[in-house]
């Protein structure tokens, strides 16, 4: 009960996520001298991070500490852990200016705290242009032409019959936003002979998550390229270390 006055402020959740993060295991892993270094570094990381525009929401803070802890318990961090850092951790806790109905980019543009996210329209406009609703979530086959309709996991909003139909499969045609391929692959090519090819898998390079089977690109500090894992062994030279994702 006492530490909850210390989530009131943006500045108090920062210093209440780096001690989540903070963990023994973590601390020894990434050789910092000692827990105020590695809580000094994460807090001022977490501070840079708050994104602009946005009202920090105190009473979704427990729910991000709560999977943070949960993620940096030990020295392994999996590609799924991190996954449930977001929306947990990003635009939960900071609520975006926007109404219901208003245009946006992002998650970050919509007022969460209302239930709003930035939902595309159905079929993509080709704008890269949403606009704010409570997500309406459409199982296969329903109907998705409606304001605020969202396919649920798994499937996306046929341009053509305006219905939710499964994610393009292996060797499958695709085109983005319109087409796209299952969790995992990607979508190669150009034009009419794009496919959806398997993604990069552990161990071998990549320079973004996206290209990667598992979600995950682990990168040292300050490089731009890395390689995929499922699982990441945190040590000194990890960028996660200092910049948690």
């Amino acid at each position: 009960q006492a530490s909850k006055p210390k989530l009131q402020t943006v500045t108090g959740f920062c210093a209440a996520r780096a001690a989540a993060e903070c963990s023994d295991a973590v601390i020894a892993a990434c050789g910092f001298p000692g827990k105020s270094d590695c809580e000094s570094t994460h807090a001022k990381w977490c501070m840079g991070a708050t994104p602009q525009g946005t009202t920090y929401q105190p009473s979704k803070a427990p729910a991000c500490l709560a999977v943070v802890t949960k993620a940096f318990a030990t020295t392994e961090i999996t590609a799924t852990d991190l996954a449930s850092l977001d929306p947990a951790c990003t635009s939960e806790v900071f609520a975006g200016p926007g109404a219901a109905r208003a245009q946006c980019m992002t998650d970050y543009d919509c007022n969460s705290a209302k239930g709003l996210h930035c939902v595309m329209s159905n079929p993509p406009s080709g704008s890269n242009m949403g606009q704010c609703f409570v997500p309406q979530i459409i199982t296969p086959g329903g109907d998705c032409s409606g304001q605020g309709t969202v396919c649920g996991t798994g499937t996306y909003c046929d341009p053509m019959g305006i219905t939710c139909i499964t994610d393009n499969q292996i060797n499958s045609a695709c085109s983005l936003p319109d087409y796209p391929c299952a969790a995992g692959l990607q979508c190669n090519g150009a034009g009419p002979f794009a496919t959806c090819a398997a993604g990069i898998a552990d161990g071998s390079a990549c320079n973004s998550s996206t290209e990667c089977n598992s979600g995950l690109c682990d990168k040292a500090t300050d490089q731009a390229g890395g390689t995929c894992a499922s699982v990441i062994t945190l040590s000194s030279l990890d960028s996660m270390c200092k910049s948690p994702p």
